[in-house]
């Protein structure tokens, strides 16, 4: 189950579940069954004109004003029809209807209706998706929507609006009190509730939280609230960070740096593991440089670009424990390993496309690699010569038929190769990391099917990068986009998971709490202020190896 708050993050969980649904399409078939078991993180509904649906398993928290075209409730179980006038029983002539205008549709969204009514009424598709450029027409998560969601998984917040000048939702302490306010939380706490008696056998929560504003104290007290009452289920939080921050001031830069502080301090207690999640080098007062991805023309501007980022990243590294084949795995497995010693914080990593020629074979491109496998996607860290004790890896979108080539040296190159002893994608990445990482504890999972990169997903890639993923020589065929594209994602019990809790706590304790009123009025203690900083240097310790066992 996902809880996503929520104004950034909620542009994340929209393009995870877009890739899902494309991957999966939803057409059980016994002759191609799905690797992934899409029953974790959807639900089987039926509506009362009797269609099937699957709807994720999503609860998620955004302002007003920032779902666009989206009714609060959905479309597939929404019984309220247009008001007319016609509807009220008083006189026509003594009624004045007011209607907020209706929001316009992109061509994608305009393009996606038809396609659904021509499913309904079974016409002919084209077989090849369309090509859109979404840049310059997504403001909202809700201008690409393409997964309908249950009238369950939308909440929004009407005390605040998106991008307000006067009373904008910016301290931590904003959504903690909100948490704390009857109304919303039993509200919350209701769906939450209904979506976990539907599970049979739930491994617990991923929430994803906006770190560096309000949603930062509405989403830690979540996480507060699945402590207590399901102790036993692992939470997993993503704390996101913006790629850009534009037009802003030193003050509002150190205010980002206080929610970011407040929310690591309570995510270190409540959560099972806490992984933040930037395209920016840096994170704290500013993202800092991009990361930069050797096949990938992105604009850390958009958020549009960013968040696709690092839900393809989301998306590729929690298949550990949603696939239906290979080695059995639970959430809890993976976060309890990943937390030992009181590291519950890790970092992030992501290669996308994991870089393959379409003639050549994994063993080749492991033995030719220059450099890391992929990029950074935490603040303040660097994987590259970092050390690192544990860690959790997917590839996903290489065959084992792309395992290796024929051999044609004979028996004495397999005797001096170790590689040709793989027989497997799992076995053979395995072995590249004991190879090339020092003492460090590698979960390696490996599935075959690529992450869908087809519309709404950003056209971001290089030219020279072809429709499967697949690096090439020459370019692509213009007005051509890419499908399907192989990816590595991972998450690291590190070193520079440390150094990030460094950086952050040497930021915010140059900060006086005295200067920012509105923690103060809101019910930020100064001894509560003096605990956050204390807190984050004590678990900046549990990374110095000289306490380790």
């Amino acid at each position: 189950m996902i809880i996503s708050a929520f104004s950034f993050c909620s542009y994340v969980p929209n393009f995870s579940y877009c890739n899902l649904k494309n991957e999966a399409g939803f057409v059980y078939n016994a002759d191609t069954p799905s690797e992934i078991n899409h029953d974790i993180l959807f639900r089987e509904g039926v509506t009362s004109e009797g269609y099937v649906t699957f709807t994720p398993r999503l609860l998620l928290v955004d302002l007003k004003g920032n779902i666009s075209h989206l009714r609060q409730e959905g479309v597939l179980y929404n019984h309220n029809q247009a008001i007319t006038p016609s509807d009220i029983q008083w006189p026509a002539e003594k009624v004045e209807l007011i209607c907020t205008p209706k929001e316009e549709k992109n061509v994608f969204l305009n393009d996606l209706e038809k396609e659904e009514n021509a499913m309904i009424n079974t016409e002919a598709l084209g077989s090849l998706p369309k090509v859109y450029n979404l840049d310059n027409v997504v403001n909202v998560w809700a201008d690409y929507l393409q997964t309908r969601y249950h009238p369950r998984t939308v909440s929004l917040i009407n005390q605040y609006e998106n991008n307000s000048g006067t009373n904008p939702f910016d301290v931590f302490n904003y959504g903690a009190n909100l948490w704390k306010m009857e109304q919303f939380q039993d509200d919350f706490i209701d769906r939450i509730r209904l979506y976990v008696e539907e599970c049979e056998n739930m491994q617990g929560f991923h929430i994803l939280v906006d770190g560096s504003d309000g949603f930062a104290g509405l989403g830690t007290s979540a996480v507060e609230y699945l402590e207590d009452e399901y102790s036993t289920k692992s939470r997993l939080v993503f704390p996101a960070i913006p790629s850009s921050f534009i037009n802003t001031t030193p003050r509002q830069d150190s205010v980002r740096v206080l929610n970011l502080a407040l929310s690591f301090h309570s995510l270190a207690d409540h959560s099972s593991l806490f992984v933040p999640l930037c395209t920016g080098s840096s994170g704290w007062r500013q993202p800092g440089a991009p990361r930069q991805f050797p096949h990938l023309l992105y604009n850390e501007s958009f958020a549009y670009h960013s968040s696709a980022i690092l839900a393809t990243a989301l998306d590729t590294m929690t298949l550990r424990y949603r696939l239906k084949t290979g080695i059995y795995s639970q959430l809890s497995e993976m976060t309890d390993t990943l937390s030992r010693l009181g590291r519950r914080a890790a970092v992030a990593s992501l290669g996308l496309p994991f870089a393959m020629g379409y003639d050549t074979y994994l063993q080749d491109t492991l033995e030719k690699w220059e450099g890391p496998l992929w990029q950074t996607l935490s603040p303040s860290s660097n994987l590259e010569n970092d050390r690192v004790w544990i860690q959790s890896v997917v590839l996903r979108g290489v065959p084992e038929l792309r395992l290796r080539r024929a051999q044609r040296g004979g028996r004495m190159q397999q005797d001096t190769n170790p590689a040709y002893m793989c027989s497997t994608v799992q076995e053979m990445l395995s072995l590249f990391f004991s190879c090339c990482s020092y003492a460090t504890a590698s979960h390696v999972t490996s599935a075959n099917v690529p992450c869908n990169v087809t519309s709404p997903f950003p056209q971001f890639f290089s030219e020279f990068v072809g429709l499967d993923g697949s690096v090439r020589i020459e370019r692509r065929p213009q007005n051509i986009g890419v499908y399907s594209v192989p990816a590595i994602a991972g998450i690291h019990s590190c070193r520079s998971a440390g150094e990030m809790l460094e950086a952050l706590h040497s930021d915010v304790r140059k900060l006086k709490l005295k200067r920012f009123h509105n923690f103060c009025n809101s019910g930020l203690e100064e001894d509560e202020y003096r605990e956050c900083l204390d807190h984050l240097a004590n678990l900046r310790e549990c990374y110095h190896e000289e306490f380790d066992i």
